[in-house]
């Protein structure tokens, strides 16, 4: 993709001024959340493979008896619970009430609710947010893509990071044709349809102050029988060290 054809698309995807994709993304998984593993059969899978390119990529950060994580976005919790043997704990954030209903129910029945736990919020990286919480890793995985403004998420998660603590994200890599990746059905929940580049990536995460910046690719996902295959990417930021 050229710089001009990239700079297009990230005028084009993340400017929907006229439409609320926060409270569309919130209508839809308070609809849905309870047939979402119907829905999308392959998405517990992707939890798995999220989690296994973080820890193949990045396995310093995770550490069973001190890591304590922040899951944004975290639905209904499929990546939480292919994360949670690997972590000490994990605090689950999403916008959908429903999708957090179902996200402590699961980590109830499963015994698990000791150790991770979802509540409902739209974080602003604010004092007093998640009782002044602040985390080692936080994780969003196949989310940003429903975010408007990513520049904006970046900060606010970046807030609740430690000194020192990473923020790791999955999601799609733009195509090097330009090609829209993101079928119609979900346009009304997803502003960025074009996946994004690594050098939007790079100055959103440098933009929020975090450095240490990397990105791998993580493999190419075929979600549909007659789907084409996608290619999607984990991305690490660092919050620099205090006195750094």
């Amino acid at each position: 993709m050229s710089q001009a054809t990239s700079a297009v698309h990230a005028h084009t995807d993340a400017s929907h001024s006229h439409h609320d994709f926060a409270r569309a993304n919130q209508a839809h998984f308070d609809e849905h959340a309870d047939k979402l593993e119907e829905e999308h059969p392959y998405a517990r899978n992707f939890g798995v493979l999220s989690v296994n390119a973080m820890r193949d990529t990045f396995p310093a950060l995770f550490d069973k008896e001190h890591t304590e994580v922040l899951d944004y976005a975290c639905g209904t919790g499929m990546f939480s619970q292919a994360l949670r043997p690997y972590v000490k704990s994990i605090v689950g954030a999403d916008i959908s009430q429903a999708s957090v209903d179902v996200y402590n129910k699961q980590a109830a029945d499963q015994g698990f609710a000791s150790q991770m736990r979802a509540v409902r919020a739209e974080l602003k990286g604010e004092p007093g947010e998640l009782g002044g919480a602040k985390f080692d890793l936080i994780t969003c995985s196949a989310a940003y893509h429903h975010f408007a403004d990513i520049g904006t998420v970046t900060r606010a998660l970046a807030f609740f990071l430690k000194p020192g603590g990473a923020l790791l994200v999955t999601d799609i890599k733009a195509a090097p044709d330009g090609a829209m990746l993101v079928p119609e059905t979900y346009h009304h929940v997803v502003p960025h349809r074009h996946g994004m580049t690594e050098e939007r990536m790079r100055t959103t995460f440098e933009g929020a102050g975090l450095v240490e910046f990397a990105l791998k690719d993580m493999q190419a996902v075929k979600f549909q029988p007659d789907a084409p295959e996608i290619m999607w990417f984990v991305a690490r930021g660092v919050k620099p060290a205090e006195g750094v």
